[in-house]
């Protein structure tokens, strides 16, 4: 079943008092909603508080909201402002600064399994280093984009900009990660699977 007709039955179910629908989301959508959070934050406890806040929020005013929202734009736009309003309170965060972690792995012997593993986690590294280094606008929407695969409109509305700003944004993102790529084509690709 489509995973977004999926959620919009659950959010129906759970709108009309379905507890154990409004479970099934926030297990299906748990994943996303922290990584995408670790965009704004490193504070763990935080992220995971404000993923709680969202969903006894969502529950208290079920009969409040949209009848059939895209579930997991809806998420996360409801993800980012409780956040950066919570970590505005507690001055944790710069609000004009608005302006990153993840992994696989694989392979048969031991020993080329060291081998690919130490050059995993040298090219890990690398990637890391040059995402962190993009301002954070960008590195929202290459996690947004790459990350969770979401199409412009879907960014645009995510980030509350129109879909030119978002491609704007996504080509400068582009850019800048292609002047830090020194090591080659090679990460290019690696990137782009890893992500």
């Amino acid at each position: 079943m489509d995973s977004n007709l999926r959620n919009r039955e659950l959010w129906v179910a759970f709108k009309k008092g379905d507890s154990e629908a409004l479970g099934q989301l926030a297990s299906a959508h748990y994943r996303t909603l922290y990584n995408y959070a670790t965009k704004f934050t490193k504070d763990r406890e935080l992220i995971k508080d404000c993923i709680q806040d969202l969903f006894l929020h969502l529950w208290d005013q079920r009969a409040n909201l949209q009848s059939s929202p895209f579930v997991t734009i809806y998420l996360l736009k409801s993800l980012k402002y409780n956040l950066l309003k919570k970590l505005n309170q507690e001055k944790k965060w710069i609000l004009d600064d608005i302006d990153a972690d993840y992994a696989p792995v694989e392979n048969s012997n031991v020993e080329s399994s060291i081998i690919d593993l130490e050059l995993f986690n040298e090219n890990e590294q690398k990637v890391k280093s040059i995402l962190s280094s993009l301002p954070k606008r960008q590195q929202e929407v290459i996690f947004l984009k790459f990350y969770e695969t979401l199409s412009i409109e879907e960014i645009a509305e995510i980030m509350e900009m129109n879909k030119q700003s978002v491609s704007n944004l996504l080509q400068r993102a582009i850019q800048n990660l292609k002047q830090h790529w020194l090591v080659g084509v090679g990460l290019f690709f690696y990137l782009y699977l890893w992500i």
